[in-house]
């Protein structure tokens, strides 16, 4: 029984390391591009006098959503190993996270589906399908989490 706990232990901290490894990646790619379309060439095309409002809300839940959701996930990884440690698979600590990921990653859908409003006045807010249906699946996720870290505090307490 040992083995098999100490298998998926390792994979799931492989797993962990691996999302850290993401996390890095996804926020230096985010900031390299950032730099290069707000303070580049492209961010002279940006006309700041039409659709102010509009252009300051994609940009909020563009930026805030990558934010959030680089610092959840490490978040919820590092809360994985603590439970890792303690024997715990499913810390009760990521529920909440689980479901602030799902905010998050609405808030950045909402913000990278329209980002193209920055550069075309031209353009209205699209509400893409991924936008609602990403979010619904992390949302049901969460909710299954919540179940499993459930079952798991239930079964500790059991004698």
């Amino acid at each position: 029984m040992t083995i098999m706990k100490d298998k998926t232990s390792k994979s799931i901290r492989i797993c962990c390391y691996v999302a850290l490894f993401f996390c890095f990646i996804w926020a230096v790619s985010s900031s390299i591009n950032l730099i290069a379309n707000l303070f580049g060439d492209d961010a002279s095309s940006i006309d700041w006098t039409k659709n102010t409002v509009l252009k300051v809300v994609i940009l909020i839940c563009y930026l805030s959503g990558i934010v959030a959701m680089i610092w959840l996930c490490i978040k919820a990884v590092l809360n994985t190993f603590k439970g890792l440690r303690e024997n715990t698979v499913f810390p009760k600590s990521n529920v909440k996270l689980m479901f602030w990921i799902a905010l998050a990653d609405f808030a950045y859908l909402l913000g990278f589906w329209n980002l193209q409003i920055l550069w075309d006045d031209n353009l209205t807010l699209t509400l893409s399908d991924t936008i609602f249906i990403t979010p619904f699946f992390l949302l049901f996720f969460a909710f299954m989490y919540k179940v499993a870290a459930d079952a798991v505090e239930e079964n500790n307490l059991t004698i």
